[in-house]
């Protein structure tokens, strides 16, 4: 008698090879058979006919950790078959804090969710929060470099002084001590954007010496992607450690063009033996902070200064005249600019700031200061600025992994507010059902190992990834002829159709198209 049965399901085992008539048995967490068993037993079956079972989903690129503390049932991310959330991406972890950085690292996140906490120090105790609460996915936890440069020079611009670099290595160090599987940059965002790429190569190289990877929001999406795409290598070979580029894109209709170019120039550097690839989310649009259009200088300082900066007539006409010129605003077009929440202004969610200045009767870059300032900067925003034949060619590359960019939610309660992307809820939906079912941009069988076995293999985490006798029991059952995204950007609240049953450690957190409640997630720490 053993303790699940699935039985009668076609298995992809998330190694790239083809599907297969096979029975998988679990006992406890982890899997102990996959083959045919016609006369096994177990103190549950499932009915797996007419359902695919592949490994659990790897979401490469979450920001899952600004919002586990509050919704440890991950709603949104386990409906669409994700069990491990890969979080501390773009230099923005909720961890090492300190009594003096607290409030500046809350800013820097920028999250416009429910409030955390925030009653952790150390990297370690957050994982204990998350270990001792219990989560419906598994963790895989970066550093962020956000997170330790505001721990030891605040939110100030500059390069660092002596002793506040070595005051940031040696926190990437503790951090990957306490469970790190490695360091992240987000280079577009204070205080990360102020970085040099010594200060980052220095940082990158404790966190490789301790078996970790660099996984960086490179320092341009845009006007500047190749030398952004460069940095990124450049950071690999110094600091001798694998790198994984954030939600590779080309942002901006004049930049389109550079997709091509950026593929070459990473399969160039990994020709040379670098061990570089990269994730992507599956839509024509990206979504960040509303105060991310804003040029760097005006960030320096914190919230506060900012805050001030825009009540200050002098300072809001250099911000007007540096929003005309270069930038995410002229890459992505303020009609292409979507206030997806806003607190302060709940009308204004949904609509593009083109729309929102003709109904304030103003000029679009003086709304844009004028609703920062109205909401304290907290309100975040959808860009349509990306071709979706460039998210077709970057997604045919084998080594690009897929990640959702996306926090987590819930379709009602506290985190259904606003109208965040719909990737929160539709990444793994859409890929399979729209790229891979529809377009046929790929097999079923490498869709599955692209978002599996390619990403715990570049993780270092063992035992997951794949469905075979040994691996933990991580699992996917889900109807490839009817998966389908449900969520849109009108309505993005919505969880998709086709995904029945989702194993996580061996136990369900969905059942039957349902959410069980269980939290039997672990904290992955890698295998170094």
């Amino acid at each position: 008698m053993h303790d699940v049965l699935i039985k009668g399901g076609t298995v992809i085992d998330g190694t790239g090879g083809p599907g297969r008539p096979a029975d998988v048995v679990i006992e406890g967490e982890r899997i102990q058979a996959v083959e045919r068993l016609p006369d096994a037993q177990a103190a549950r079956t499932i009915d797996a006919t007419g359902l695919t079972v592949t490994p659990g989903f790897v979401d490469m690129h979450s920001h899952a950790d600004f919002v586990l503390p509050g919704l440890p049932t991950a709603d949104s991310k386990v409906y669409q078959g994700f069990t491990l959330e890969v979080v501390g991406n773009c230099g923005a972890s909720p961890a090492p804090l300190t009594d003096a950085s607290r409030e500046e690292a809350i800013d820097a996140a920028g999250i416009v969710l429910p409030r955390l906490a925030w009653d952790w120090r150390s990297f370690a105790s957050y994982l204990d929060r998350l270990r001792t609460q219990g989560t419906s996915v598994n963790v895989a936890p970066l550093v962020g470099h956000g997170a330790v440069r505001i721990l030891a020079m605040g939110m100030r611009a500059g390069v660092p002084t002596p002793p506040e670099q070595a005051a940031m290595e040696a926190a990437v160090r503790q951090a990957m001590d306490e469970g790190a599987i490695g360091f992240s940059t987000g280079l577009i965002y204070p205080p990360g954007v102020y970085a040099l790429a010594d200060e980052i190569v220095a940082l990158a190289r404790a966190a490789g010496r301790a078996g970790g990877l660099y996984a960086s929001h490179i320092r341009g999406e845009g006007a500047t992607l190749l030398q952004a795409i460069a940095e990124a290598i450049e950071v690999g070979r110094r600091a001798d450690i694998r790198v994984e580029v954030s939600h590779l894109k080309a942002a901006g209709r004049p930049n389109w063009p550079k997709m091509a170019q950026a593929i070459e120039l990473i399969e160039k550097a990994r020709a040379q033996g670098l061990d570089l690839s990269a994730d992507m989310y599956p839509y024509p649009a990206g979504s960040t902070s509303l105060v991310s259009l804003l040029p760097d200088w005006a960030h320096a300082g914190g919230r506060a200064a900012l805050l001030a900066r825009l009540g200050d007539a002098t300072e809001r006409a250099r911000l007007r005249v540096a929003l005309d010129g270069p930038g995410l605003a002229s890459d992505a077009g303020w009609a292409s600019i979507v206030i997806s929440a806003c607190p302060t202004h709940p009308a204004y969610e949904g609509r593009s700031l083109a729309d929102v200045a003709r109904a304030r009767r103003a000029a679009p870059a003086e709304t844009l200061l004028d609703v920062l300032r109205e909401a304290r900067a907290d309100a975040d925003m959808i860009l349509f600025m990306m071709s979706e034949d460039n998210v077709a060619l970057g997604l045919r590359q084998p080594w690009v992994t897929i990640g959702s960019d996306g926090e987590g939610r819930a379709a009602s309660g506290p985190y259904a507010t606003g109208k965040p992307h719909p990737r929160n809820y539709g990444t793994v939906p859409r890929f399979l059902g729209y790229y891979v079912r529809q377009l046929r941009l790929l097999s079923l069988e490498e869709a599955v190992r692209r978002m599996t076995s390619l990403a715990t293999t570049k993780l270092g985490i063992r035992d997951r990834g794949v469905v075979r006798a040994g691996a933990f029991a991580d699992l996917v059952l889900f109807d490839a002829a009817r998966i389908e995204e449900t969520s849109t950007f009108e309505a993005p609240h919505r969880y998709p159709t086709g995904i029945p049953w989702v194993l996580v450690n061996g136990e369900p957190v969905i059942a039957e198209g349902r959410h069980t409640g269980s939290r039997p997630g672990q904290v992955v720490t890698g295998s170094r």
